[in-house]
């Protein structure tokens, strides 16, 4: 059964969700996808074996799995000594791998870019 809120709300909650089924992982869609914004409305729900079983409405599209989102939180928390991150750090770090493939680098990286 699909999980409906915003995307900011969601994210904060992927921790909630039991993802042990590898045939049909949880996946976070929002409409507009990696483009969305906080209060973008989103969905958690599985991946179909023949592709999504969700989302009904066509305005929303994939950000991550639930799995690649807590994976960008945890990697976020690593790299930065296990720092708790903050609601708009955990939104920050899954949103910045949707977009570019990769996990948000530590500030100090950036500065001497």
């Amino acid at each position: 059964m699909p999980t409906a809120g915003t995307l900011f709300d969601l994210i904060q909650r992927l921790g909630e969700f039991d993802d042990d089924d590898g045939d049909h992982p949880l996946v976070l869609y929002a409409h507009d996808g990696a483009d969305a914004r906080q209060r973008s409305p989103a969905l958690i729900c599985p991946r179909g074996s023949s592709g999504a079983t969700c989302p009904l409405d066509a305005s929303m599209s994939e950000v991550l799995s639930v799995a690649q989102a807590l994976d960008a939180i945890a990697v976020w928390s690593a790299w930065r000594g296990d720092l708790t991150p903050s609601p708009l750090d955990r939104f920050d770090a899954v949103m910045f791998l949707a977009r570019h493939g990769g996990h948000r680098p530590l500030e100090s990286d950036r500065e001497g870019m």
